[in-house]
């Protein structure tokens, strides 16, 4: 099996290293998501496809998504985001269904089943729950439009740091649903990006934050119990591993 992932930017999945649209194995640097994704897979499986096989890992920049997007055939607006789905989730929607495009052909290259992995930010601002909601399920039917049924939305509300916060912060895995309404915003001064650089005294680069999460670990159940947009994740990425 192989993940074929699309995020945000370095902080998250990653990123490719040498500015290419599309990497793998030594060309992908890992973000804090994929060591997230690494350690789903390793309860399942029983071993790491970061430490043994890290070729198995595609990563497709986000601009590489757009552009196909613009690229496809009669790329008016209703036809690229369909009648149910409105500007902002249309955005959603079209990504997934981009990415599951890709992870299709990469099938057909590799010879071998994919797991789609889309991350996206749920927000700026404050995202109530009807609107998170909206936004999976345009991801969900942008995978379904793609003909992917292992196709995973990971949105993160309001962002990627209130999840690791859950872990960092100084009542670890206590609490953790209040979290979910944090401001977005990363200038806000209670932002979750400020209050994970807090917690983690500064070191939150990209590779710093992988090897905390390496060394301290995840406790994923906790966290997905208290934060639903994290446990439905962790839901749908164990469907999909299990999916024919």
């Amino acid at each position: 099996m192989i993940f074929v992932l699309s995020g945000e930017g370095p902080t998250d999945l990653g990123c490719c290293n040498n500015g290419a649209a599309i990497c793998n194995d030594g060309e992908f640097s890992p973000g804090p998501m994929t060591i997230l994704i690494d350690q789903l897979i390793e309860t399942e499986y029983q071993f790491s496809p970061l430490a043994t096989c890290p070729n198995v890992y595609f990563f497709v920049g986000k601009k590489e998504l757009i552009n196909r997007a613009k690229n496809q055939r009669g790329h008016r607006s209703m036809v690229l985001t369909g009648p149910k789905h409105g500007k902002e989730t249309g955005y959603y929607h079209i990504n997934a269904w981009m990415l599951g495009q890709m992870a299709r052909e990469l099938e057909a290259k590799h010879d071998s089943p994919s797991v789609a992995v889309l991350f996206r930010d749920a927000d700026g601002t404050h995202s109530t729950p009807a609107a998170w909601e909206a936004k999976w399920d345009s991801m969900l039917s942008g995978f379904d439009r793609a003909m992917h049924t292992r196709g995973v939305p990971m949105l993160a509300k309001p962002k990627s740091e209130a999840w690791l916060l859950c872990a960092a912060k100084d009542n670890p895995y206590q609490h953790c649903a209040a979290l979910e309404n944090l401001p977005g915003n990363d200038d806000s001064p209670a932002s979750a990006k400020m209050q994970l650089d807090d917690a983690l005294e500064g070191r939150s680069s990209r590779s710093e934050v992988c090897d905390w999460l390496s060394e301290s670990g995840f406790d994923h159940e906790a966290t997905g119990e208290q934060m639903p947009s994290y446990g439905i994740f962790v839901a749908r990425f164990f469907e999909a591993l299990a999916t024919q």
